[in-house]
């Protein structure tokens, strides 16, 4: 902590900045989904929204996925898979954790 001058230690990443905050990504499978919503009833990012009786991201810029999984673990008939995870960069660069794995239910 000594290295660090004081104006790194009051630095907050911006978390709408693309440059500073990539947000996660969740692949889905439309010839699965059964458009029940209960995984944009459970995002806690509310990144997903319901189009055309389907679910769906948002737009970039607009609300983030932040990783989680829920949405993942939530649908019953494994039609959604998240491929990349929430990742902050700069002087907040995330570590490397690895494999992304669900949340245990």
């Amino acid at each position: 902590m000594e290295n660090i001058i004081s104006s790194e230690r009051r630095r907050i990443p911006v978390y709408n900045d693309p440059d500073q905050v990539s947000g996660g990504i969740v692949e889905i499978d439309i010839e699965k989904c059964t458009g029940c919503g209960f995984c944009v009833k459970i995002c806690p990012a509310n990144a997903l929204i319901i189009e055309n009786k389907l679910p769906e991201m948002v737009p970039p810029g607009l609300n983030e996925c932040v990783g989680c999984g829920d949405c993942v673990s939530a649908c019953s008939v494994q039609a959604m898979e998240l491929t990349k995870g929430n990742e902050l960069t700069g002087f907040y660069a995330t570590i490397d954790r690895g494999e992304l794995e669900m949340p245990r239910l």
